[in-house]
């Protein structure tokens, strides 16, 4: 997914549906990494130091090569040819990831994303339950 469009409005979705849960104080800080096939990465920071940017990463070929290039423990070795599909999420201290790893319309959806949302919830606070 190359649509800087596309990129900032899931982003924006994202962080509007998330604050609905943050505690008073907490800002989002956002990055997202598009990519020349379909999908993307994005970053999403939480900090009380009122830095709420929104930055979009130079265009990497594959999500493999995002992830190898950016931290973090939820895949290693060579991924670079690793096909990913749906939505899955990958939460380490104050960061979400959020690895879309389709381009079609349904994926990308305002209901697709508050249910993105829905599952960083839940999962930060335990539980297995999407029923939000």
């Amino acid at each position: 997914m190359k649509k800087n469009s596309r990129l900032k409005k899931y982003v924006e979705l994202f962080k509007r549906n998330i604050n609905a849960f943050l505690v008073k104080g907490i800002v989002v800080r956002s990055v997202a990494h598009p990519v020349e096939g379909d999908g993307a990465v994005f970053e999403f920071f939480l900090n009380n130091q009122g830095d709420d940017t929104e930055l979009i990463g130079k265009v990497r070929p594959t999500i493999g090569r995002v992830l190898s290039e950016i931290p973090q423990k939820l895949v290693g070795g060579n991924i670079e040819g690793v096909k990913f599909s749906g939505t899955s999420l990958y939460l380490e201290g104050n960061r979400i990831v959020v690895i879309k790893g389709e381009d079609h319309p349904e994926a990308w959806s305002g209901s697709a994303v508050l249910e993105d949302v829905r599952r960083v919830v839940s999962t930060s606070q335990g539980s297995g339950r999407n029923d939000r």
